[in-house]
């Protein structure tokens, strides 16, 4: 019997039961969801209780009858071979989960070495490409020095005099050339 139908019985409130089960100390048993489950001499032991209060006795000073067999608090069902197949497919279940999380570890794991792979790579790929950027920013600065000292030597050296005179004549000569075209 659980709390309401014991407390409809005694007429009281469940609370009330659970309040006497937990002052008395009453060895009550509680099934899987913790809910008290009550045995016909429980309920003999309750309505003791409630006679004795209802003569005025104070709670501590309630005499609880014993009980003849030693109870253990939970209730132990017994088992059917409904539930031992039930436990072997919860055991199955069980180990394919573990099965499942185990193979979930193991992709996580290779995943993260590939992540780590996949970086490496990028970090000498950079690197490889780092240096060749530098290789080639080497042998343009080795062109432009070359080509600045090829321009100092060209501009330190004077212009022949001959050359200069040449450029003068040359463009006096047009000119009187262009004159001469009209008048004939």
């Amino acid at each position: 019997m659980n709390t309401n139908m014991v407390a409809s019985e005694l007429g009281v409130s469940a609370k009330t039961v659970q309040r006497w089960v937990k002052q008395l100390k009453l060895p009550a048993e509680r099934n899987e969801l913790g809910h008290y489950s009550f045995t016909a001499e429980d309920v003999k032991v309750l309505k003791s209780v409630q006679k004795q209060i209802s003569e005025g006795t104070a709670i501590q000073d309630i005499h609880v009858p014993q009980s003849t067999k030693k109870r253990t608090g939970f209730i132990v069902q017994k088992t059917t071979g409904d539930t031992e197949r039930r436990i072997e497919l919860l055991e199955q279940k069980l180990n394919t989960l573990l099965q499942q999380k185990q193979d979930e570890n193991e992709l996580l794991s290779r995943i993260e070495e590939m992540e780590r792979q996949l970086k490496q790579k990028a970090d000498e790929g950079v690197s490889y490409q780092l240096l060749q950027h530098r290789r080639e920013l080497d042998d343009i600065l080795a062109d432009l020095q070359l080509l600045t000292s090829q321009m100092q030597e060209f501009t330190a050296q004077p212009i022949p005099e001959t050359a200069a005179a040449a450029e003068k004549t040359k463009s006096r000569k047009k000119p009187l050339l262009s004159l001469f075209k009209f008048q004939t």
